[in-house]
């Protein structure tokens, strides 16, 4: 589901309904989707790769290329679902960043913006993905090679730690815009404060 906005013709209301309604529609296809990848998970897992390992026993079958097959098969299974879940949790967390613009910003929110809260949390988004994906196949991995399990860990913190830093900068952002207003605020406050104690000077 894709909304296109223009920076002349922005409801933040529309745009904040817009948000619950994707969130409603992602949310249980997710939920699916990480069953069934749980499901794949612990068969490949508990019963598939032990299986594999067994027949690859020099001592016994002695196919040993089997495990690594069968570990390849689970992977790309789960491939294809974490796929589908990153697609949907896209989608969710770009329904998540519509609701909490509008809720920070208000009648301050604009095409720009919120592009900008998207982009953060999709990173997020796809950054937790990565995660669950990576604990996923890391049984996988170490049965194929343990050398690809540890450079994807090295590039998982690299880019957990640039997500984090994206969206401290989209928060640290808008807590500036927000802390601007308020002083902008209290001074006008306190200009309407002294221009009564004038008047009243005056009126004695």
């Amino acid at each position: 589901m894709e909304e296109n906005y223009h920076s002349n013709n922005f409801d933040p209301k529309k745009i904040y309904e817009i948000g619950i309604l994707k969130c409603k529609e992602n949310i249980p296809q997710i939920i699916i989707n990480l069953i069934v990848a749980g499901l794949i998970w612990a068969f490949g897992i508990l019963v598939f790769i032990p299986i594999a390992d067994l027949i690859s026993n020099p001592n016994l079958f002695g196919l040993t290329p089997l495990k690594p097959i069968i570990s390849i098969i689970v992977a790309l299974a789960l491939i294809y679902v974490l796929l589908k879940v990153i697609r949907d949790f896209g989608e969710l967390m770009d329904g998540i960043a519509d609701i909490v613009a509008v809720k920070l910003a208000g009648d301050r929110v604009n095409e720009e913006k919120l592009n900008k809260y998207r982009r953060g949390f999709r990173g997020l988004a796809y950054l937790l993905v990565a995660i669950v994906g990576y604990l996923f196949f890391l049984p996988i991995l170490a049965s194929i090679t343990a050398v690809i399990a540890g450079i994807l860990l090295i590039i998982l913190v690299i880019w957990a730690v640039y997500v984090i830093i994206n969206l401290g900068d989209i928060f640290s952002d808008e807590i500036e815009e927000g802390i601007r207003l308020t002083i902008s605020k209290l001074e006008e406050i306190e200009k309407a404060r002294k221009k009564d104690n004038e008047d009243k000077e005056v009126k004695q």
